[in-house]
């Protein structure tokens, strides 16, 4: 793997942003496109805007039931597994792929560009991402629920209960990313801020604090998991959870257009939160194993990591580690929603949307305002569908899985042949092993979330599938399917 300087043209030390802007630009140019978004994130905010998307600090936090319910405690080795091939199969080959293309759109962009005979696929591609960062959204909005409703004393709230609150979440998001990208970039660093905050305390916290830690053997604890199926499918559904907490892998080439020096900054932001991620992620899992103070008592609760942690730092701490948990989850929130918003503006860009000029249109802070609004709204409609979190965990993970899955096959036919543009961060020789691993990682996660609950996530994805041809053919004809991006908006 290297990164290179010299792939594209870079400023002088001598010249200052403006040289910086113009490059990227000139890049932009030779994609066919002009600067309209506004550049405004560096590499901690590409870092961020990444790390953020994930949280696997705090998603683990609230979503860690999900792995439970699927093999107990012992989920923290399919959570190893897991993480590793999502993050050094898909998320490399991802971030080679978005070096490449840093265009906003991510997978639709990269799969039109490389398959310029299969557009439908493309649309298809980027739909699936509009419905898992959608999903995402209100899985989030939804897990989030029980520990804001408990602060103000709401305990057992019925479904459509939880559903008005996550709604209400999902519209104090929307809020900040209308008033601009650096509004959105201020909460994004917080998240940041506050997503190594939780890591870190919780870390810190399960170290440093006397109790009785459980033996080792709770590593390998299925919790009765394993009575009514074979113990290697309740393994392999274990591998659901770190599918669902470390993904998102083109959040970055999504506000590539946002970011300076997007070839080279956004590949190696994802890169370095994605590994970050998975290794904080492992080692907070390992710790909150180890903490548990009753196997039953934990499986049994809706929320086991406050029981876990109320056990062993006390009530106290767990407050203040929940209140930094939901600081990251909003801001996780806000970039899951950047990311589908980015989608459906580029998209409508290339008048592959319906009301494509409309949906293209940005205000006064040059942000996709009305690609904004539709995105909540699907969001909620999500919310209003279901509130189950483990089939909204699963139905994000299967249209990630799905897209990714469809671009790092696209991503290896132009590896092979070498058809990719020049990009500064490239894994060499080693890039057919890793695009190879992430085809066959995504397969076998394809088939293990519809088998996981083939009725909610399988038909669930497939009727998506279907909405979104039935959008797609509604493109008026001269458009569809017709890419003529050079001078399309002047």
């Amino acid at each position: 793997m290297t990164l290179e300087d010299n792939a594209l043209p870079t400023p002088r030390a001598a010249v200052g942003g403006h040289q910086h802007a113009a490059d990227d630009a000139q890049h932009l140019e030779k994609f066919g496109y002009k600067q309209e978004l506004n550049r405004a994130l560096g590499l901690f905010s590409s870092f961020g805007v990444q790390f953020t998307s994930i949280s696997v600090g705090s998603v683990l936090f609230t979503t860690i039931i999900v792995g439970f319910g699927f093999f107990g405690p012992a989920s923290f080795w399919p959570f190893i597994i897991g993480g590793a091939l999502q993050v050094f199969g898909v998320g490399l080959a991802v971030a080679q792929l978005v070096s490449a293309f840093p265009l906003s759109g991510g997978v639709y962009q990269i799969i039109s560009r490389l398959a310029p005979k299969a557009q439908w696929l493309a649309w298809q591609g980027g739909w699936w991402l509009v419905i898992a960062h959608t999903v995402a959204v209100g899985a989030l909005a939804v897990s989030m629920v029980p520990f804001i409703a408990g602060w103000f004393g709401i305990d057992d709230l019925s479904a459509g209960q939880v559903t008005l609150w996550a709604i209400g979440i999902i519209v104090l998001v929307t809020l900040v990313n209308i008033a601009g990208v650096r509004a959105a970039a201020v909460l994004n660093n917080v998240g940041v801020v506050a997503e190594a905050a939780i890591i870190i305390m919780v870390i810190v916290g399960l170290v440093v604090a006397h109790y009785d830690r459980a033996p080792a053997s709770v590593l390998f604890d299925t919790a009765g998991t394993t009575a009514d199926r074979p113990a290697w499918i309740a393994f392999l559904f274990g591998m659901i959870l770190p599918a669902y907490a470390i993904s998102s892998f083109d959040a970055t080439g999504n506000a590539a257009e946002e970011t300076k020096n997007a070839a080279r900054n956004a590949a190696l932001g994802t890169v370095l939160a994605n590994t970050a991620a998975v290794i904080g992620g492992a080692v907070f899992f390992y710790l909150l194993v180890r903490a548990i103070p009753n196997v039953d008592a934990v499986m049994a609760s809706a929320t086991p990591v406050k029981l876990i942690l109320d056990s062993t730092v006390g009530t106290t701490v767990t407050t203040i580690f929940e209140a930094v948990a939901i600081v990251a989850l909003m801001a996780c929130i806000a970039m899951l929603q950047l990311t589908a918003v980015r989608v459906i503006w580029s998209q409508a860009r290339d008048r592959q949307m319906p009301a494509a000029r409309w949906l293209h249109k940005l205000n006064g802070n040059r942000i996709p305002m009305n690609a904004t609004f539709v995105v909540t709204l699907i969001s909620i409609m999500v919310c209003c569908w279901s509130s189950l979190l483990t089939v909204l965990s699963a139905m994000t993970a299967l249209a990630w899985a799905l897209a990714y899955g469809v671009v790092v096959i696209v991503g290896f036919n132009a590896v092979i042949r070498k058809r990719l543009p020049e990009h500064p961060f490239n894994l060499k020789a080693a890039s057919p092993i890793v695009f190879l691993v992430a085809i066959v990682w995504s397969v076998v996660l394809c088939a293990l979330l519809v088998w996981s609950d083939w009725l909610r996530v399988g038909v669930g994805m497939l009727v998506a599938i279907g909405i979104g041809f039935l959008i797609y053919f509604t493109i008026p004809s001269a458009d569809r399917g017709n890419l003529q991006r050079e001078g399309i908006h002047d």
